[in-house]
């Protein structure tokens, strides 16, 4: 009994620290990491709009707001694979399959087959959290894996990669030149699902149980979590918001798009850890996650409006993501130092 409440207090002492607000050096390097993004998304506006002076535009940003909702969502997924220390690069191919999916259940059931999108991303993920929380599998094959897998289904169920358009969009197909007050139709769903995932990490029990397992995975299991379970948990949100993504995908589209979401995968690791979600998990704030998105989604608008070629933007991507990784070792640095 000792050693489980032993357990319990180790287990509970990072992830009090990293929510603090205590004036010490420890704190303030852990509450820091939550500033790259914004500070980040700043400068980068500044810079655009020096050298693209037409990035300022409202119509520019209302665009923005169109697009940036599928990147976010596979962000905000990576972040709960990333908080039991793992990640998923399998969410882009996962999105693409959803849509596929339920391109084909919306032309048969009419609005009500788009439930399948989220629901073959939630079916997605829970197999990838069982092959690692239950066979011990890493998760860069288990995902892998995965990727493989729902690449080639999409593909499959689409002809050898043909989209499958919707018969008679209507009024989902118009939600991305709609507006409600002022902002658009897929930002608010976007920021909806971004709420949901703040009130699930703060007020539940899994969410609290998925910090812990970041932290400290042993004593997580001493007092009693479900490894198993939770990782599960973890992924299936994660697939789950790949379903999400495919459903903004789709009504952006009109169809299902079975090669869409190639590379995105590597954007959404890069948009959470640039976010302050830790690399190493236990460490994750879903307001940074959407900071995040929204540096990426600049950068990579900012770029187009440059004319800069498609393959310079992707080494420019990639430069990003090198620099994630590296703020994410600095800022891990700071705090080692200060405590």
């Amino acid at each position: 009994r000792r050693r489980r409440a032993a357990a319990a207090r180790a287990a509970a002492l990072p992830a009090r620290g990293a929510i603090v607000s205590a004036a010490t050096p420890s704190s303030l390097a852990l509450q820091g990491r939550y500033l790259v993004a914004p500070l980040a998304a700043a400068a980068t506006i500044l810079f655009f709009a020096v050298a693209a002076p037409t990035f300022l535009a409202v119509g520019n940003f209302v665009s923005m707001g169109s697009q940036f909702g599928v990147l976010a969502l596979l962000a905000l997924g990576q972040m709960f694979a990333l908080l039991t220390r793992g990640f998923d690069i399998s969410v882009g191919a996962v999105a693409a399959l959803a849509s596929v999916a339920a391109a084909h259940a919306y032309n048969e059931l009419g609005p009500a087959g788009l439930v399948l999108a989220p629901l073959v991303g939630l079916a997605c993920g829970a197999v990838n959290g069982w092959l690692i929380g239950r066979l011990d599998i890493q998760p860069i094959i288990a995902t892998l894996g995965m990727l493989l897998a729902a690449r080639g289904l999409a593909l499959a169920a689409s002809d050898g990669g043909q989209a499958i358009l919707l018969g008679d969009p209507g009024a989902f197909g118009a939600l991305p030149y709609r507006q409600w007050l002022g902002v658009p139709a897929l930002a608010w769903l976007t920021l909806a699902a971004f709420a949901a995932a703040a009130w699930l990490l703060a007020r539940t029990r899994l969410g609290r149980r998925l910090y812990m397992i970041g932290c400290n995975p042993q004593a997580a299991a001493l007092v009693g979590v479900r490894m198993s379970a939770a990782y599960v948990s973890a992924y299936a949100l994660c697939g789950l918001c790949a379903g999400l993504a495919a459903v903004l995908l789709m009504s952006r589209a009109g169809a299902g798009l079975p090669v869409e979401g190639q590379g995105m995968e590597l954007q959404a690791i890069a948009a959470a850890v640039i976010g302050g979600t830790a690399l190493t998990g236990g460490l994750g704030r879903v307001s940074g996650v959407l900071a995040g998105a929204c540096f990426v989604q600049l950068l990579v608008t900012g770029l187009n409006l440059l004319g800069i070629s498609p393959f310079a933007a992707e080494v420019v991507m990639g430069i990003v993501i090198v620099a994630a990784g590296l703020v994410d070792r600095v800022i891990r640095r700071a705090t080692a130092d200060a405590s």
